[in-house]
């Protein structure tokens, strides 16, 4: 049950493929499926083995170089991604949470640490649980964005080099107004980036880059509709002067790569983890 129609063998497999590119880079890398025990399971959204599975890869690299004690299920349970939450589909949407916390449960893992999906964590920490009626999550939940900073401040990545251009962050609505998770953006950004440059307005009252909601997924006319409405946010990105974006979320990523295209802006868009797996220490690389 995932919203990309990953099949089981087809997850799998993606996740095989995954860790077999990886190991040409860190030989004793591992991306363990269905560990016990573990300290935390990653969760994802569909998209990531279909369009996006690097962003697995580089994961992969991270947490091994971590040392951390991970896994991912293999079986239904690991798509954090909620497009009926969108359609209120909430029968569905309750279906797909109890699913996911079921799949850590059944792990007996610590905590689930999910990718820089914005609407994901937003459906698993905050609408699904309280649909289901749950007065707290049984497994607890953080996001990849506050995950990382906290791996930093830890020691347990460093950075062996800045990323030698100016970047801006665009604040995604559901981590930032929704969940307050902006310095934790910054303290990651500014450690290995040579320079931020803030956006005008920033945290909390960046500029939406109105793709969220599921309109991501919407096609003509409401996409020509989406980008050239948004007029405002263009401005705000050329304003920076800058030529790289940091979106930690899959749908800003999407809105705003679809700005810059139309506007000709001439910027590139990282996520959180393309900068960490560029600009981190790889002390166990081949």
């Amino acid at each position: 049950m995932n919203q990309m129609w990953v099949k089981e063998d087809e997850w799998i497999d993606s996740l095989q493929w995954q860790e077999e590119e990886a190991q040409e880079e860190i030989p004793r890398l591992r991306i363990p499926l269905e560990k016990e025990g573990a300290d935390f399971m990653y969760s994802i959204i569909g998209p990531e083995p279909k369009f996006r599975a690097q962003l697995i890869y580089q994961a992969a690299v991270i947490f091994n170089e971590a040392g951390l004690n991970w896994t991912m299920p293999a079986t239904t349970g690991w798509d954090n991604s909620d497009m009926p939450m969108f359609t209120g589909e909430f029968e569905i949407m309750g279906r797909l949470k109890r699913d996911h916390f079921e799949a850590a449960q059944r792990l007996r893992v610590n905590k689930i640490v999910m990718g820089e999906c914005g609407h994901a964590y937003r459906s698993v920490y905050d609408v699904g649980n309280r649909w289901l009626g749950w007065k707290q999550m049984p497994v607890p939940v953080i996001h990849a964005a506050q995950f990382f900073a906290e791996l930093l401040k830890d020691g347990k990545i460093r950075v062996a080099k800045k990323f030698d251009e100016a970047v801006t962050i665009q604040d995604p609505c559901n981590i930032v107004r929704g969940m307050g998770l902006h310095e934790h953006l910054r303290y990651v950004a500014k450690a290995f980036c040579k320079e931020v440059v803030e956006m005008e307005p920033n945290r909390d009252h960046n500029y939406c880059c109105c793709a969220g909601g599921g309109v991501i997924n919407c096609g003509p006319p409401w996409k020509k509709k989406r980008v050239l409405g948004n007029r405002v946010k263009a401005e705000q990105l050329a304003a920076t002067g800058v030529k790289t974006v940091i979106s930690p979320c899959h749908n800003c990523h999407g809105g705003i790569e679809d700005i810059i295209h139309h506007f000709k802006l001439g910027m590139k868009l990282k996520f959180l983890g393309d900068i960490i797996y560029e600009c981190m220490e790889k002390s166990k690389a081949a």
